[in-house]
């Protein structure tokens, strides 16, 4: 009997667990929610739909809708890629709608392209905006320099003579023309932004597809490069110096891998015995040449009795001049007109702003001296960026700056029309064998006399 009813009871114990385990499972109910952006309203598409601490999840759908089961109390973990994880826990209400905080700040970044703005997300078309910190931490007098490296399909090619602008070309050469981009400096269309000071600027977009000649038309073929200056900020007025200094250095050893005066002397014995310059073997000591056209050469050892009257009367064409000529080494003519060179810039400016007025105001100075001697550039800079607003929809300000420059015969200072000209310089540094300019050379002269 006893036995009887003890079975019964376990038998009744076993019905009462199951039915409690399966109203367990049926309080598991269906939840429906939609996942939204904080920022734009706008649904997610692809959003990860996890229950914490299992591996129960769902997705949602192109709508930003999603369907799961889960049981009063449990955490949901909502993901994307770009926004912060967001957690919610479910409650009675069977429907869950969920935004997501943007969690890419750079995603809100506002690109100024062409005549408006708009959020890096939002841009369909190929535009890049440069790091203008990452930029500036290499000093550079010329902004364009500011776009080496900086971003993709951008080409900078710099010339090197002091305050000289770079040539840019965005994704190539793309005709046989001119291929320079254009450059928009707070919304004036220019053709180069190599004066700007370089802590001036807020903001660099690159515009490279065809877009940018939607907006700006033919002008716009190249590409566009969108420069936006700074303006005040709401805050405190602030005032800032920044500057830098340092020095540039030539190239060292035999650049332009010239001979030397005894190898030049080897090679004239061989390949030209009887040149006006010989005596014997050896190139002579000495060249003279009066003003009436002759010419010659001696030695040291006749130099005493050598035209003794090179200078008796007021004839110029009696009137003789005597140089010596260059032995062993010989003159070292790169390094004898491009020597170490200082550079210096400095720029302060003062920014503050309100409710109703912002204002930017700087001033900057630039001193480059050329490795190249007789060379520099030096450039004076004043900017002034106010805004005012005069009622509801009513603002005015303007966007003023100024720069005056000095270098001789233009920027990089390179006399008789550039580096490339024969009677340059530079050219007559590998030109000059030695200081008299022999005759086997050419009408080579001193370069620097030239500089």
């Amino acid at each position: 009997m006893f036995k009887s009813l003890l079975l019964k009871g376990r038998t009744l114990c076993l019905l009462l667990c199951c039915l409690v385990s399966s109203l367990v499972v049926n309080a598991q109910t269906k939840h429906t929610g939609k996942v939204t952006g904080s920022d734009d309203k706008l649904p997610v598409v692809g959003a990860s739909v996890r229950v914490k601490g299992t591996t129960i999840g769902t997705q949602t759908d192109v709508n930003g809708q999603f369907s799961i089961n889960v049981n009063p109390g449990d955490v949901l973990v909502i993901s994307y890629l770009g926004y912060k994880s967001n957690e919610v826990t479910v409650g009675a209400s069977e429907t869950l709608n969920v935004a997501l905080q943007a969690g890419n700040n750079s995603l809100n970044e506002v690109v100024v392209t062409g005549y408006t703005t708009q959020r890096k997300k939002d841009i369909s078309g190929s535009v890049t905006t440069v790091n203008v910190a990452a930029a500036k931490s290499v000093p550079s007098v010329s902004s364009e320099t500011m776009l080496q490296g900086q971003a993709a399909g951008v080409n900078v090619i710099t010339q090197g003579a002091p305050g000289a602008g770079a040539q840019v070309t965005i994704r190539g050469l793309s005709n046989f023309g001119s291929s320079s981009p254009l450059y928009v400096i707070d919304g004036l269309q220019t053709g180069s932004m190599s004066n700007v000071n370089p802590n001036d600027i807020e903001s660099i977009s690159v515009l490279k597809d065809a877009g940018a000649a939607a907006i700006y038309g033919v002008s716009g073929g190249n590409g566009v490069i969108v420069v936006t200056t700074k303006k005040g900020k709401q805050g405190k007025a602030t005032i800032s110096y920044d500057a830098f200094y340092g020095t540039t250095q030539p190239l060292g050893g035999n650049v332009f891998n010239t001979l030397n005066a005894d190898q030049f002397e080897q090679l004239l014995v061989k390949t030209d015995p009887g040149n006006a310059l010989l005596i014997g073997s050896k190139i002579a000591d000495y060249g003279y040449q009066s003003g009436g056209g002759s010419k010659g050469v001696f030695n040291q050892a006749n130099a005493s009795t050598f035209l003794p009257n090179y200078h008796l009367d007021n004839d110029p064409s009696r009137d003789y001049l005597i140089q010596k000529f260059a032995k062993g080494a010989g003159t070292d003519w790169f390094h004898e007109i491009f020597k170490s060179a200082p550079i210096q810039q400095h720029s302060l400016s003062a920014s503050g702003a309100s409710d109703k007025s912002a204002y930017f105001l700087s001033l900057g100075y630039t001193n480059q001296q050329g490795t190249l001697i007789g060379t520099y550039f030096k450039r004076y800079q004043a900017r002034v960026n106010t805004t005012f607003s005069v009622k509801d929809h009513i603002r005015l300000g303007e966007n003023i700056s100024y720069s005056y420059i000095t270098s001789p015969n233009g920027a990089g200072g390179l006399s008789n029309g550039g580096n490339q000209n024969e009677g340059n310089s530079i050219s007559e540094t590998y030109r000059t064998g030695t200081y008299a300019g022999p005759a086997a050379l050419g009408n080579a002269l001193n370069p620097v006399g030239i500089q």
